[in-house]
């Protein structure tokens, strides 16, 4: 190591605590001394990694700064290291020892004298590269590394605190967009060279979905339509708003689509499932019923068909559409299931 500093037990230390250095007076006295420091390795080597920052972490120095010094005897040293390896190796998913360094110090009393068994731990998180670290991680689906225990720590500040569901929610939704962005700029510059390429237009609007960007996206289908002429273009866009939550937008697509002579079994279905989604039941049933009337063998469409009658209060009639389609598939999962409910719905309501 590099660091060539002199530890006097009652010294104040040359560096002060903050964001990216924390100082530990003692361990948790529950445990024996080695798995204490093991415990703070895992929590603060996560915590610094998962908020992509270097850090170190300093085990016996208090909060003001004074060396103090643990007690470590020759085999706690060698097998330190090792201990808390394994120990990250169980992290999910595993932390790399290339992330952190782990190292002791002697301590030596004020007349430069080694005292027995005196030391400072010392752990060095490295910093991950952001952009490299976003990329795995969406890749990955792994966004942050969780401990052994399925703990998420974050070093923030001069803390390093648990998250909770909705926090770590919270910050995998700000590290998608982060990535997202840069994708969507790296995209632009691809598409900006070769204007006309579907391929990368396409990743582009599949970018532009993921971050719900609908002003985007439509500029993007406009550009693939012109280039394709593919009436099915329009179809996508419209089924991008409906699960984008834009229901009125999707309607306004998929009428035209239809209206322009795309009033095919696909295109019903889409402007039924909109019309259920925005619960205006008997329009999403004549919708789905011109479909059905277009191919007589999807029992898919028999199924919403039945929802949206239960969901009309329309119970008998519901059971008779569940009831036909599974005669035509007897082993469809969604039928059964919404044909149970229909009748839990009934004896509910002492119908």
């Amino acid at each position: 190591m590099s660091q060539n500093t002199h530890f006097v037990k009652g010294s104040i230390f040359q560096k002060e605590e903050g964001k990216c250095i924390e100082f530990k007076r003692e361990v948790d006295l529950s445990k024996n001394l080695v798995s204490g420091i093991v415990d703070y390795a895992e929590r603060y080597v996560t915590g610094f990694l998962n908020a992509i920052t270097a850090g170190e972490l300093y085990i016996g120095i208090d909060d003001s700064g004074s060396i103090l010094g643990i007690t470590l005897n020759r085999d706690d040293r060698d097998n330190l290291s090792q201990q808390i390896s394994n120990k990250l190796k169980n992290a999910d998913p595993p932390v790399p020892m290339s992330c952190y360094e782990v190292e002791t110090f002697e301590v030596f009393d004020k007349f430069s004298s080694q005292i027995e068994n005196l030391n400072i731990v010392r752990i060095l998180i490295l910093q991950a590269d952001e952009e490299e670290y976003l990329y795995k991680a969406a890749k990955s689906g792994y966004w942050f590394y969780t401990t052994d225990e399925a703990h998420v720590f974050y070093k923030k500040g001069t803390n390093c605190f648990k998250l909770n569901s909705k926090e770590i929610a919270a910050e995998i939704r700000t590290r998608s967009l982060k990535y997202l962005r840069k994708e969507a700029s790296k995209l632009d510059e691809r598409l900006k060279a070769d204007p006309n390429n579907v391929d990368i237009l396409r990743e582009c609007i599949a970018n532009a979905k993921s971050m719900g960007n609908i002003e985007t996206l439509d500029s993007l289908y406009e550009k693939l339509f012109g280039i394709t002429n593919n009436p099915k273009v329009k179809e996508e866009q419209a089924k991008a708003h409906k699960n984008l939550g834009d229901l009125e937008g999707a309607e306004t697509l998929i009428n035209k689509v239809i209206q322009s002579g795309g009033g095919n079994n696909s295109n019903l279905k889409i402007k039924g499932a909109i019309l259920k989604d925005l619960k205006r039941w008997e329009e999403a049933y004549q919708s789905y019923k011109q479909a059905y009337d277009k191919k007589t063998d999807d029992y898919t469409i028999l199924t919403q068909m039945g929802i949206v009658l239960r969901q009309s209060g329309k119970y008998k009639e519901s059971i008779q559409h569940f009831n036909e389609a599974l005669k035509k598939a007897p082993n469809y999962r969604l039928a059964k299931y919404e044909k149970k409910l229909t009748y839990h719905e009934i004896f509910k309501g002492g119908i």
